[in-house]
């Protein structure tokens, strides 16, 4: 299926607008429509007076400044649960101008949790709630987009990070930290503790009573670059991605692999609105350029029939976004606007945009890979075999110096089945390079042997040719212009049985070439 939706969220008016006298000028007016006024028109100008000073946006779900955190995470965000638990790609993002209440949607507070809170505590209540012969595994990352460099928000001692796209097109980000969660009480010691061993910062002073995947989420939004401006006081200099990995096994069924982004965005800014100045100003500058890039890929995808290309590079935002955009994804758009005058051109490019995104479509595909549980069930025994088999033989593993390259491709097949068994490609391709180099110690040997053998055949046909010119009376060879092409020419040679050492020879040159040929290839 084709799927993508896009919802509009209007904040309440903040006590600074209201002194500034802005009045409101965004209205919703049912469940779909938002109007939206234009407060510099003057109602007393004749010539423009039949033009209508509102514009209507229709969107699939519009919540206006009552509307609670529940009701906007049901409505947009509750169903894609079951859409990641069963083996597809869902994304949420939060777009807007600076100011309008992006990241209290995606995060929220203690009282007033967010979507990302949400989202992971009903993941971890629906697996718990699962039967017994499913098995999960959950992962998550999480990182941020500071003035184009990509920054671990889990270990931000790592630096900077980079974008790599693998083999299937799917781009990654080479390097960041993965936290194994078992459920929302569990993690990974290893993550905790850093990938240094040095202990993890210290957690919020609430944390005692958060479970411990929602403390590495406050965690990471510790560190998360925000800065005070003009337009807001804990303004977020840098985008937010939280990546959420479920893999589902189920016996009989195969592996299930969905993945969930939750994308807090930096808002879009102006200098004279927010009196940047300096570091500030650069950060700005950086956040507008990355979102005139996805506001140009959501107007490319927007016309796609007519757009040969859509420029997925112009930021390292757009490319994470690839999937989330236009490819194998179900996409939630959630575009927030400030109902004050104050505000009108932020709010009217943001509606602009927003509704401009609900003519794109995603095509969703069903990640599954399909391995029957008999299949892994006889690997584990092969495996097993061949464990027993090497214990008393050289070779086996950590006994002998090359290793046993049928055990290690049993295990890399198991791998491919079931790749939470572990990681066996290194190990496969030590084996593999150390069979080559005893195959070409192999292919060496022969081929001196064979050298040696057609160097003897020769000497016995020399002898041979010899006895038989003596018994002629036509003397000994031993001129040096009777080479091996003179004596194999005329068939009176080939008439005469040979001796049964000569016989032997062939027979051994014979085998050695037929070696000599399996171990090239």
């Amino acid at each position: 299926p084709s799927v993508s939706q896009v919802a509009l969220r209007i904040r309440p008016m903040s006590a600074a607008e209201l002194a500034e006298g802005a009045r409101s000028i965004a209205h919703r007016m049912d469940e779909q429509v938002v109007v939206l006024r234009d407060p510099m028109q003057d109602p007393d100008d004749v010539l423009r007076a039949s033009r209508s000073r509102e514009k209507s946006y229709v969107f699939d779900v519009a919540f206006d400044s009552t509307a609670t955190q529940e009701t906007v995470y049901h409505a947009t965000t509750q169903g894609l649960v079951a859409v990641v638990i069963s083996g597809y790609n869902a994304t949420i993002f939060a777009y807007g101008p600076t100011g309008c209440g992006k990241t209290y949607t995606m995060l929220g507070t203690d009282g007033e949790p967010g979507i990302c809170t949400r989202t992971l505590g009903e993941l971890f209540q629906a697996i718990e709630d699962s039967s017994g012969d499913v098995e999960y595994k959950v992962s998550m990352s999480y990182l941020e987009i500071y003035n184009e460099m990509i920054r671990d928000l889990l270990n931000p001692s790592l630096g900077c990070l980079q974008l790599r796209e693998d083999a299937s097109g799917t781009v990654q980000v080479a390097g960041i930290t993965e936290v194994s969660a078992i459920n929302a009480n569990e993690v990974s010691q290893q993550v905790l503790m850093g990938h240094g061993g040095d202990p993890a910062s210290p957690p919020p002073p609430n944390a005692a009573h958060l479970p411990q995947v929602m403390q590495l989420l406050a965690q990471g939004n510790k560190q998360r670059t925000q800065e005070p401006t003009a337009a807001n006081r804990t303004s977020s200099r840098s985008h937010a991605v939280l990546q959420v990995t479920v893999r589902r096994w189920h016996q009989g069924r195969g592996l299930h692999h969905g993945r969930l982004f939750m994308i807090d965005l930096a808002g879009s800014e102006r200098a004279a609105q927010t009196q940047n100045h300096g570091q500030r100003m650069k950060e700005g500058a950086h956040i507008n350029r990355s979102l005139l890039a996805l506001g140009n890929c959501i107007k490319a995808l927007s016309h796609q029939a007519s757009t040969k290309y859509i420029n997925y590079r112009d930021s390292k935002l757009t490319r994470l976004l690839k999937d989330s955009l236009g490819g194998n994804s179900h996409t939630v758009m959630i575009a927030h606007i400030s109902p004050a005058s104050t505000a009108f051109e932020e709010s009217r490019s943001t509606l602009a945009y927003a509704y401009r995104a609900k003519s794109i479509r995603t095509t969703v595909r069903h990640n599954l890979l399909s391995v029957s549980y008999s299949v892994v069930a006889n690997l584990r025994r092969e495996i097993q075999r061949l464990k027993g088999q090497g214990a008393a033989e050289p070779g086996w593993p950590g006994q002998g110096k090359h290793r046993d390259i049928p055990y290690t491709q049993a295990r890399v097949r198991l791998r491919g089945a079931c790749p939470e068994l572990g990681h066996v490609r290194e190990e496969m391709l030590g084996a593999c390079q150390e069979q080559a180099a005893l195959c070409r110690d192999h292919l060496l040997q022969l081929e001196g042997t064979a050298l040696r053998a057609q160097h003897l055949l020769t000497l016995a046909r020399r002898t041979r040719r010899g006895q038989r010119w003596s018994e002629e009376g036509q003397g000994e060879l031993d001129g040096p212009g009777d080479s091996e092409g003179d004596l194999d020419t005329g068939d009176e040679c080939l008439d005469m049985p040979e001796p049964p050492d000569v016989a032997v020879a062939h027979e051994n040159i014979v085998a050695l070439l037929e070696e000599q040929g399996r171990l090239r290839q």
